[in-house]
């Protein structure tokens, strides 16, 4: 089962904080099947880790390089991880 599934980390950068970004992550990826968490980090970005088929990750990229309405995303960071299975998505504060 494991072999469909994929793990990435993945950092946002740009107008992330503050414009609803966290919320509309979980959103996002709850519409394409995927689990893990996002969170903030001090350095204005926006850090989540997403857990599911590949491509549905890859939907969800597409979509994160846009972000909820006032977002203004600037450079996006991924990295493969090894698989972890979490059981939903979760908005850490």
């Amino acid at each position: 089962m494991t072999n469909n599934f994929l793990n990435y980390s993945i950092r946002i950068f740009g107008r992330v904080q503050g414009v609803g970004f966290r919320v509309w992550t979980k959103k996002t990826a709850e519409i394409f099947f995927l689990t893990g968490w996002v969170k903030n980090c001090d350095d204005k970005s926006v850090e989540c880790e997403v857990s599911g088929k590949k491509e549905n990750i890859d939907f969800f990229l597409n979509a994160c390089r846009t972000g909820p309405t006032f977002a203004k995303v600037e450079n996006i960071q991924l990295k493969r991880e090894c698989f972890k299975e979490f059981k939903s998505f979760s908005i850490f504060y």
